[in-house]
C-alpha cells in the first residue's frame, strides 16, 4: 500500500515537471501540470486547486482548449 502511494506521488511530480517544460515548448503544459497536481497528495492541495481555478489564465486556457476541441469535432462530423 505504501509503495502505491510513493509511485503515485512520483508519477504526479514527474507530470508537473514535464508540464513545466511544456510551458516553454509546444504542448499542453498547463493541462499536464494540473493532471500531475491532481495525482499527487500534498498538504494544502484543495486550497491551491481552488485558487488556481479562479485565475484568468486558467479560464482563458480552458476556453481555448474547448474551442479547439469543438472545431475539430465539427470538422469530423460535417
Amino acid at each position: 500500500m505504501r509503495l502505491k502511494k510513493i509511485a503515485k506521488n512520483l508519477s504526479g511530480i514527474s507530470l508537473v515537471i514535464i508540464g513545466i517544460a511544456m510551458v516553454f515548448t509546444p504542448g499542453p503544459g498547463l493541462v499536464v501540470i494540473l493532471a500531475g497536481m491532481y495525482i499527487t497528495n500534498f498538504p494544502g492541495k484543495p486550497f491551491f486547486v481552488k485558487r488556481l481555478r479562479k485565475t484568468k489564465v486558467y479560464n482563458r486556457y480552458l476556453i481555448n482548449i474547448e474551442r479547439k476541441i469543438k472545431s475539430k469535432f465539427k470538422r469530423k462530423n460535417v
